[in-house]
């Protein structure tokens, strides 16, 4: 039992933020917040309710310095336990802070509090001709806020982005109280997408500045019906190849179509046994229409049955509805639903979805197919009753085989249903000490005294499992295995390094890096030699490049494989643009890292799905991170089909390199680099 005295001795200070019928401790209001829609309990002590966004500072600086665990909470409809309060504290209600502020179109965007409910945005932009990208299929009750903590996706990522790709600018509340404007054009490391995806445990946004984009001229939705799962995803893989990029390309099985349309006329042939839903859009309709052509086609050569394409604006919301009624429909047919949410990449899809099949097989559960086609993503929906406590052993142990089955295959256990308390166990199976350590240390420096929802994400002591040795690191970056022979010197060389204490200066191809800058006594580390033949990945349509590998030399080797690189025209090395973070669209293709820390440990951080939300973003962290942090040794991005296009020359912002560290930064440089060996110049006063 939680000690009251712990919420008394400070209720009279809330009670005067918000007032005393906001500060609740009775029975009824505990339980309602001591779940979310994740299968997990735990009361909290006190829930507080918030009116207006200004009460919100005041309030975490009382629990600071109470030492009072909080975290903050919204729709509460999150799949993962993000949202229950596993050590006890208070509970912060959001949900009431839902004012549109502002939607400006001149500068497309739109200015919100954290309780705006997604739909209702998208129907507040509409009379302006305008709409907001992530479109979770939970945006009829799921909050902006809530997307933002867990990075929500949903069908028109694969177009335009996930949260991240569609935020401008947070103000956030440390877990101290204090107030903070973040952008990721903000000079130095990306602090702003690091919130993104960290349910609430870094902080607590207040409002967002959201991008928001004209409604497309034309729209074309079509329907395509196939015999098999495998002849579906055979489609999918040649409409990505062939660089036709949908503004969504969905997929359901039989057993998640029958739900969705149970009591209504199946417009799909007998035999059916996958549908995808694909749509395209554009200001050109004679592009739309040929592509469209082209999509037909592959389906049809691929074993497609029937393909029909949406007839006005009510076939079209028919297809959405079952696509987006499927949840609900699986839910309507036991008590429970458990829903995972793995990436592979996308050339893996078939084998994870016959895996997938064959661990519901096995252990006796029915389940309904979704995935995001286009970018990997998995949902086996499976229904059970947790009344039954031996198939609620099953239901878990084949979730959790699922997504070893996703690593197994190159893939991640998250694209947008975020960690929590449920997969934590899972992050032992994903990383390796050097990630999740490194990921520990984030958090620490964004919440040094650890109240911000508390215990999740990051495994702790108890997920630490030593009978289940097959789970820990068997599947664990087998890639590293392949480094190049200079970057294993590189390596070398900053482990030398960091044993005598001998500072580094990380230098390149000398685009950007000022000489008058380097720190007397830094000994330069030349990365130029990080300039081996790019790996690309022609069908999930991604590329490796070390770091010294210039982007032009990277951009000509692209082109001769059909691909191309959707950045403006650059000088410098791969490495040093992440690095400067001079051009801050290069953090939206970016897909993966490899690092080496001060202390010469390599870390594999992000990988190659196009969807990831498994811990912090420390990818993006490391744009505009000046060689600080870490030294940067490859990237993986994300490619364009078809060849480069004329590009006009680009600007570089001026003053891009007049980085004054905040508190936040010299904290993170605290955790990865004590002893200020790498570029010390950036830090000088630590």
């Amino acid at each position: 039992m939680f000690k009251k005295d712990r919420i008394s001795a400070i209720r009279p200070e809330l009670e005067a933020l918000v007032g005393a019928e906001n500060v609740r401790t009775d029975e009824g209001e505990i339980l309602m917040y001591s779940y979310d829609a994740g299968m997990a309990r735990a009361r909290p002590e006190v829930v507080i309710n918030f009116t207006a966004t200004g009460q919100v500072a005041p309030v975490v600086k009382i629990l600071f310095r109470a030492g009072i665990p909080f975290l903050p909470r919204l729709a509460g409809t999150n799949l993962s336990g993000g949202t229950i309060p596993l050590k006890g504290g208070a509970i912060l209600n959001l949900s009431r802070l839902k004012k549109i502020r502002q939607i400006d179109t001149a500068a497309g965007l739109a200015l919100v509090e954290p309780g705006v409910v997604n739909l209702e945005l998208q129907k507040a932009l509409e009379p302006f001709g305008y709409f907001y990208a992530p479109d979770p299929a939970s945006q009829k009750v799921s909050t902006i806020g809530g997307n933002i903590g867990e990075n929500a996706g949903g069908p028109l990522c694969l177009k335009y982005g996930v949260t991240a790709d569609n935020v401008e600018k947070l103000e956030v509340v440390t877990p101290e109280g204090e107030v903070r404007t973040l952008s990721y054009r903000d000079q130095g490391p990306d602090l702003m997408s690091v919130m993104i995806g960290s349910e609430g445990t870094l902080g607590i946004v207040t409002h967002a500045w959201l991008k928001i984009l004209p409604l497309p001229a034309h729209i074309k939705t079509a329907s395509a019906a196939f015999p098999s799962l495998d002849s579906a995803m055979r489609a999918v893989t040649r409409i990505i190849s062939a660089g036709i990029l949908p503004r969504a390309l969905e997929a359901m099985d039989k057993v998640s179509m029958d739900a969705a349309l149970s009591g209504k006329a199946n417009p799909f042939p007998a035999g059916t046994e996958a549908v995808l839903i694909i749509e395209l859009d554009g200001a050109d309709a004679v592009r739309v229409k040929t592509e469209l052509e082209t999509v037909h086609k592959i389906c049809s050569d691929n074993g497609c049955e029937a393909f029909k394409v949406a007839g006005d604006e009510g076939e079209r919301a028919l297809l959405w509805q079952a696509r987006k009624g499927a949840y609900p429909a699986m839910a309507r047919l036991a008590p429970d639903v458990l829903v995972e949410d793995g990436v592979v990449p996308r050339p893996r899809l078939p084998e994870a979805l016959r895996e997938t099949r064959e661990i519901i097989s096995k252990y006796k559960l029915t389940a309904g197919l979704l995935f995001h086609a286009g970018d990997g993503n998995l949902h086996p929906n499976v229904i059970f009753d947790r009344r039954d406590i031996e198939e609620v052993k099953r239901v878990k142990k084949a979730g959790y085989e699922m997504l070893k089955s996703c690593i197994r295959l190159g893939g991640t256990i998250s694209g947008e249903h975020g960690i929590g308390v449920e997969k934590r166990v899972a992050m032992n199976w994903l990383y390796g000490k050097g990630e999740l350590a490194f990921f520990h240390s984030m958090k620490r420096a964004f919440d040094p005294a650890g109240l911000a929802n508390p215990d999740k994400i990051l495994p702790v002591a108890s997920d630490r499992s030593p009978s289940k040795p097959d789970l820990a690191g068997a599947f664990v970056f087998p890639g590293k295995s392949g480094l190049s022979p200079e970057a294993r010197g590189v390596i070398d060389e900053i482990r030398l390094r960091a044993a005598s204490g001998t500072r580094t200066a990380v230098t390149g191809l000398g685009t950007r890096l000022k000489p008058a800058r380097i720190m007397e006594g830094a000994k330069p580390l030349d990365l130029a030699q990080l300039a081996g033949r790019a790996e690309i990945d022609r069908e999930n349509l991604t590329a490796r490049a070390e770091a010294g590998l210039s982007l032009e030399e990277f951009r000509r080797q692209l082109g001769e494989a059909g691909f191309s690189l959707d950045l403006p025209e650059l000088k410098g090395s791969v490495g040093g643009l992440i690095a400067s973070k001079v051009c801050p669209g290069i953090r939206g293709l970016l897909l993966g890292l490899e690092v080496a820390t001060a202390s010469g440990e390599l870390l594999e951080l992000g990988g190659k799905t196009v969807k990831n939300v498994a811990g912090y973003d420390a990818v993006r962290l490391f744009c505009g991170s000046l060689g600080a942090y870490g030294v940067i040794i490859s990237a993986t991005f994300a490619l364009s089909a078809g060849k480069d296009r004329e590009r006009a020359p680009f600007a570089e912002p001026a003053g891009w390199d007049d980085f004054e560290p905040g508190d936040i930064h010299r904290r993170l440089k605290k955790e990865f680099d004590p002893q200020n060996l790498l570029n010390p110049w950036v830090y000088r006063n630590i």
